[in-house]
């Protein structure tokens, strides 16, 4: 998929989960998903965000919501129970926005299992 298409599934993706979302990120999130995102805990979504040690953490009063910092992302990593998204640097270390992404419960559980072998790093 390119940027722009993965981006845009990404969100869909987000909008849809009804159980999790998980996120390896580099950046901080839009302030235009925070209302989305105090709408879906509230209605009991699970959400995990792992993202660079450098990031200023804001103070979470969502009881299922969890931040970690990790001083090096290797990648980037969108998951729900949906559906996932995963991309890789380039050699330079830039993030290549151009992904791989899919449905596929082998694709899934591999993307959950990445996920969390950086989640268990995280602090």
């Amino acid at each position: 998929m390119d940027t722009i298409e993965n981006l845009n599934w990404g969100q869909r993706l987000f909008a849809e989960a009804k159980q999790y979302t998980w996120g390896l990120t580099e950046g901080i999130i839009p302030q235009s998903m925070g209302p989305i995102m105090d709408e879906k805990t509230r209605k009991g979504l699970e959400i995990k965000l792992l993202v660079p040690e450098t990031t200023p953490m804001p103070s979470v009063t969502e009881q299922n919501v969890e931040l970690r910092g990790l001083s090096d992302l290797p990648l980037s990593i969108g998951l729900t129970e949906r559906g996932a998204i995963v991309c890789f640097r380039f050699i330079e270390g830039r993030l290549d926005y151009a992904g791989f992404s899919g449905k596929d419960p082998i694709f899934l559980n591999w993307a959950k299992d990445l996920f969390l072998y950086y989640w268990d790093k995280g602090k």
